[in-house]
């Protein structure tokens, strides 16, 4: 291969080494990431808090942790802010809700749950491992 070829296909490789690596980048991606490297930890705190009455124990490099009461308590984990609010949540009784638990119906998709408020208010949620799920939220 002359030196005139080999130019365009490295540029060629490394475009798709950046694209995958931004792919990577996204807040669902990152997400995904963090709760999967941290199952262990967070199912330990959600255990002791939902079943022993501990308070609540969490990563302080996590910017906001809140439980919101219900039908169906969640802990909710917000990882992520600028467009919108991304991060996980936990579900003692493995139900997808909607953002700060609002009362709002949720509609299946393909890839989850949606779901629409007043305005244009809107998310999606869905299930990373049993009880834990992943969210947005946009305002």
């Amino acid at each position: 291969m002359s030196k005139k070829a080999k130019i365009p296909a490295a540029c060629c490789a490394l475009v798709l080494l950046l694209c995958l690596a931004l792919s990577q980048l996204t807040p669902e991606k990152r997400v995904a990431r963090y709760v999967a490297s941290h199952q262990t930890e967070l199912q330990s705190s959600m255990d002791a808090y939902f079943d022993q009455g501990r308070p609540l124990s969490y990563d302080s490099a996590i910017p906001a942790v809140n439980h919101w009461p219900g039908q169906h308590p969640m802990v909710e984990y917000i990882l992520l802010t600028g467009f919108g609010y991304y991060g996980f949540y936990y579900s003692p009784d493995d139900v997808p809700l909607a953002f700060q638990n609002v009362h709002v119906p949720l509609e299946e998709s393909s890839n989850g749950w949606q779901w629409q408020a007043e305005g244009d208010d809107r998310g999606s949620t869905h299930r990373l491992s049993p009880g834990w799920f992943y969210f947005e939220a946009h305002f």
